[in-house]
Parts: C-alpha cells; sequence; structure tokens
C-alpha cells in the first residue's frame, strides 16, 4: 500500500456540485450509440434504419479489430443513424419498444469464474459488447484482450470540478465490485491497483488487491496520475483501466448472461437544476436527464469542464460518461475586465483578491477571458502537472512532430484528461488537449 500526497495541481471550486442523492428517473423512449466516444476505432454498421435490435445486439463493430462490437443497451428498432463530415459515423438513435428483450449469454456462477480461463471471459464480453468498458494507456484506447497488461488500475476517488463521486456510483453493489476485482484480475499476471481518497468501510473491505490513498489538489483523482506514481509506464508497456462502476456492470453481465443497460451519473453545474444522482439506460438522451433545466445560452458537457466532451440538448450521454455538466456560456463582454478587484474570479495567478477565499465557490461560464497568443512558457504547467516529465517542451514536440522527442518527454505517461487543467490555466489559449490528440494520432499512424 502506498500513501502518496500530491502538491502540485489546482481545484477549480465551481458552483453546481450534485446532492449526494439518488433519484429515479423514467426510461428514456430512445437512446444513442456514439462512435466517437471510442477513440482510435473505424466503426463499421451491421444493421440498417429501421432493423429490430435487442439489448445485446451488436449494432457495429471496429474495421480494425472485428472481434470489437459494440451492442444497443435496449431492445426495439434502429430509428436514425446520422453521419458527419467525409461519411463519419456520429450516432445510431436507436427507438425503444418497451418489451425489454435481450440477446441470452453464458450465465456464469462464481464457482465457475473462478475456474474461467482469460480467454473465455473476454470471447463472452467481446460477442456482447461489454469488452470496450476496458481501456489502455497509452492513449486510452479500448483494450487488447491479447495483451498481459503491466497493472490494472480501478479509482475510487475523483479531484475534477463537479465529477461524480465513484463511491454512490457504486454504492449498494459492494459484492459485485469484489467480484469484478476477482475477474479483472485473469487478465493479468501483475497486480491491480485500486486508490481512494481516504480509508473508509470499503476501502477496507476490499481484498486481493493492492490498495494506495492518494491526497490533494486536483490532478490527485485522475488515473494517469495514479500510474505514474506507482506503475510508469515505459514503451512498449500497457497499463489497463476501468471504472469503478464499470467493473460492476461486467460481474453483473456476466452472472446474469445479460446485457448491462442500466447505470448511474450525475447531473451538475450551475445552469443545471436537479442536480442529483440518476440510474439511467446507458446512451439516453441528456434532454431527458435535463428536465427542469429552461433552455437558454448554456453550454452542455459530457463529463466535466475540463476533459468532458462537448454535447447538445439534442445529445446523448456518452459510453464512459458519469456526468453531465452544464454551464453558462460566456459571451458578453466585460466591463473594465482584469481591472477590476476580481472578487468574484476565479485564477490560478492569484492576480485577483477571490484567491483570498480558498474555500469560496464560483458560478464559471466558458468565457476564455483573452484570445489565442503565441505559446510562452512561464512554468505554470510544472506547478499543476504532478509528473516528472517537462508538459511544455512535450506539447512543443508534439507540435514540431518529432516523435522521438515526444517519446523521450514522455508521451507515453500522458492522457488528454492528465493535460487538461494545462488548458485551464494557459496564457497562451492554445487548443491544449487537440495538440495532445494529435501527437497520440501521429505516434499511432507512424507506429
Amino acid at each position: 500500500m502506498a500513501k502518496i500526497k500530491i502538491t502540485k495541481g489546482f481545484d477549480i471550486r465551481i458552483d453546481g456540485a450534485a446532492l449526494p442523492e439518488r433519484k429515479s428517473l423514467a426510461p428514456a423512449g430512445r437512446v444513442g450509440l456514439q462512435p466517437p466516444d471510442f477513440y482510435g476505432i473505424k466503426p463499421k454498421l451491421l444493421l440498417k434504419e429501421g432493423e429490430s435490435v435487442k439489448a445485446g445486439t451488436a449494432v457495429f463493430f471496429d474495421k480494425e479489430r472485428p472481434e470489437l462490437k459494440f451492442a444497443s443497451p435496449v431492445s426495439g428498432k434502429i430509428k436514425a443513424i446520422h453521419y458527419g463530415e467525409r461519411r463519419a459515423l456520429l450516432s445510431i438513435e436507436i427507438e425503444r419498444d418497451g418489451k425489454e428483450s435481450a440477446e441470452t449469454f453464458r450465465k456464469w456462477s462464481e464457482k465457475e469464474l473462478e475456474k474461467a480461463s482469460p480467454e473465455e471471459l473476454a470471447k463472452e464480453m467481446l460477442e456482447a459488447g461489454v469488452w470496450p468498458m476496458i481501456r489502455q494507456r497509452p492513449f486510452s484506447l479500448i483494450a487488447d484482450p491479447k495483451d498481459k497488461p503491466k497493472a490494472i488500475f480501478i479509482s475510487m476517488m475523483t479531484t475534477a470540478p463537479l465529477a461524480s463521486n465513484p463511491l454512490l456510483l457504486v454504492q449498494g453493489k459492494e459484492k459485485m465490485l469484489q467480484l469484478g476485482l476477482k475477474i479483472i484480475q485473469k487478465f493479468t499476471g501483475a497486480k491491480v491497483h485500486v486508490v481512494f481518497g481516504e480509508e473508509n468501510t470499503l476501502y477496507k473491505a476490499l481484498q486481493g488487491v493492492e490498495k494506495h490513498i492518494f491526497t490533494g489538489p486536483h490532478p490527485a483523482g485522475n488515473t494517469g496520475i495514479h500510474i505514474h506514481h506507482i506503475a510508469p509506464i515505459n514503451c512498449g508497456e500497457k497499463v489497463w483501466f476501468v471504472a469503478p462502476q464499470d467493473l460492476v456492470r461486467i460481474a453483473e453481465f456476466l452472472t446474469t448472461g445479460r446485457y448491462p443497460s442500466k447505470k448511474v451519473m450525475s447531473v451538475a453545474g450551475s445552469a443545471a437544476q436537479n442536480r442529483y444522482y440518476y440510474e439511467a439506460l446507458e446512451g439516453t438522451p441528456v434532454a431527458d436527464l435535463l428536465k427542469g433545466t429552461p433552455e437558454g445560452d448554456l453550454r452542455y458537457i459530457n463529463g466535466d469542464v475540463l476533459s468532458g466532451a462537448l454535447s447538445s440538448r439534442e445529445g446523448f450521454l456518452g459510453y464512459y460518461s458519469e456526468l453531465i455538466t452544464v454551464i453558462p456560456e460566456g459571451r458578453a463582454r466585460e466591463f473594465l475586465g482584469w481591472i477590476t478587484p476580481g472578487f468574484n474570479k476565479l485564477g490560478f495567478s492569484k492576480t485577483f483578491l477571490a484567491n483570498l477565499f480558498p474555500k469560496k465557490t464560483y458560478a464559471l461560464d466558458t468565457n476564455l477571458h483573452g484570445g489565442h497568443r503565441a505559446f510562452i512558457q512561464t512554468g505554470a504547467f510544472e506547478e499543476v502537472l504532478p509528473m516528472d516529465i517537462h508538459p511544455g517542451y512535450l506539447l512543443k514536440s508534439i507540435m514540431a512532430k518529432d516523435i522521438a522527442e515526444m517519446e523521450g518527454l514522455g508521451i507515453y505517461e500522458i492522457s488528454e484528461e492528465d493535460f487538461a487543467l494545462l488548458a485551464y490555466i494557459d496564457p497562451s489559449k492554445n487548443d491544449i488537449l487537440g495538440i495532445v490528440r494529435s501527437g497520440f494520432d501521429l505516434i499511432r499512424k507512424e507506429a
């Protein structure tokens, strides 16, 4: 066990946290599958508009790995297929019929799971479209079942602004979580690491895994930070990671033989109403989750405000998302701007008087407070990234497309969410997450 205190970082204190209370939500009349949720795949449809599906029916697969399938979470029919530029597949909309019919897969007892080989379990999970719940570093791709990862990480904590509490997401399903940990251990000869923010009842109850405690400001809760401090990734190595709730869903799938269609998520943000935790169908429309929230000039985000994906009220809950955040757009120009004392302006540089109130929260909007300018290095990146790398030089090596230098500066260690805080404090207003993704794309293309 390791107890690691993170000192570098910065907490973005935003109004609008979800209350720790679970509410019921009527099942959605339609759901959506969004291939862009899965980085690194080339989707190919298996069905056409108007065709019927059951929960667990494969809807599309990856051209490069045909065994990797993606399934419908409900029974019904394909209502619409939406394409983007160059016929890129954006979403598949499925109209739910309410019959709850499902594809049937093998139902494993706990004794059978103990004896099962990883190849047998992977085959079942691939066929049912459950395998994409397991991802790998580097690059945050869907894991390859043929790999033997260096380690597997499960994060039971989060420090991202307004993020869902993993402990609340698995509340009442602790036995399934323990079973999920036993299942995932079969895929590696190395250790399974579970990270908490503090000692609690679940921390004491879990068995057969390496348990750690991380404390400190954001990004202390990021899986990438945990990996860096416990099992750093070198060239050629892979580390898997799974969200705790997805680990529960994997265990439920294998013990029931049915696709696990439901997940718990939360609604947060200063512009959102009814900010609670909800049990919802995978791919539920964002509008269904925001009933009571008036329409307006708002930003809808699948995930947290730093690393989440831009959505719309007509969009769907992302496959890996456990949070919908709603904040105001910041289109209005500000009178006097930086000249004001800034009692209500949260900033990293301590320019404003708001920094005199360390526990105050703020109703932040999307205003960048400046425009794009030349990339300057102020040393601020190193102050908020608790990794033994040089983030500014790494970003410049990506922009220069120098693969050898990227590798030497630690690109295999990072993910976009680890650099999201850098984008927030960047005085040059660069698209840092886009730069990181372009580096991943280049290395994967040249590999």
